[in-house]
């Protein structure tokens, strides 16, 4: 899946894509997942799932989303929530 084509997102927006990142890490690593099999599992690229997990801010679909959190068998609600 590519990327949203935009420049420049909000600083609110840069934290929210890269808390979303770094939840999918958390559940991935908690269920012994790398990169590479989170990526088959959710039939996305491997480099897709890398740039969502990096620090650095990638825009995805609320597909991906949906498709990611299917694979680490968690609600998609559990990809966006934060406290």
């Amino acid at each position: 899946m590519p990327p949203i084509n935009r420049k420049s997102y909000s600083e609110d927006e840069n934290q929210f894509l890269k808390n979303i990142g770094f939840k999918i890490q958390f559940f991935r690593k908690q269920r012994g997942l790398s990169q590479n099999e989170l990526a088959e599992k959710a039939d996305l690229s491997y480099t897709t799932i890398s740039h969502i997990e990096s620090t650095s801010v990638y825009g995805l679909s609320i597909v991906a989303v949906y498709r990611i959190a299917k694979a680490l068998d968690v609600d998609p609600s559990q990809l966006l929530m934060f406290k």
